[in-house]
């Protein structure tokens, strides 16, 4: 008898541990690093092919995950939501803003990685958030864990389907870019330098 007891309560606890990381209904999975990262460069990568301008790419990758920079540790440490400041259109706007200025000139590129991050995100379907103050200055509590995040990765197929396409699209421009090697990887981090692919703008 005393065994089936411990045995029952191992069960109960591996269910209440099930219950705490398994996503709820209707959950959208979250777009994860390499995600952001590969996808948000591709976007902008592709627009500048067309619009014939070479950006600086390095900020351009800060960009694409820099609101969960500021907001997961965050949330994390205020008990809230992991997307709060870094997910609004008022952090964006003064990131243009702040592109206006001479002395600043190319955050821009900054910027355009935050807006890959916000078309990712999905953030429209925040507007608590994304409007934020004009809907409010509380940001919503926070309830998803660590382990709710590696659950979703490890068992989410969309999610995991992104995170691949983010790594072959990272992977992609370094080799058409000319990223090849230990030293071109310093020099870009150094620089920004690229080699010039044969359709990249002049």
């Amino acid at each position: 008898m005393r065994i089936e007891d411990e045995t029952h309560g191992i069960e109960i606890r591996h269910e209440n541990q099930a219950a705490r990381v398994m996503p709820p209904r209707g959950f959208d999975p979250p777009v994860f690093l390499f995600g952001h990262l590969g996808v948000g460069l591709g976007l902008v990568w592709l627009v500048a092919s067309q619009i014939r301008r070479k950006p600086d790419y390095r900020p351009v990758l800060l960009g694409t995950i820099l609101p969960d920079l500021i907001d997961k540790p965050l949330g994390a440490a205020l008990g809230l939501d992991s997307r709060l400041w870094g997910h609004t259109l008022a952090f964006f706007a003064i990131l243009v803003l702040l592109d206006r200025l001479p002395a600043l000139r190319g955050i821009g590129w900054l910027g355009g990685g935050v807006g890959t991050h916000f078309l990712l995100d999905q953030i429209w379907e925040t507007p608590a958030v994304v409007l934020w103050p004009s809907l409010g200055w509380a940001f919503p509590n926070g309830a998803l864990s660590v382990e709710f995040y590696w659950y979703v990765l490890l068992h989410d197929p969309v999610v995991q389907l992104g995170e691949a396409a983010g790594i072959a699209i990272l992977i992609g421009f370094a080799w058409t870019q000319g990223i090849r090697s230990w030293d071109a990887l310093r020099s870009f981090v150094r620089r920004g330098a690229v080699a010039r692919a044969s359709w990249d703008p002049k």
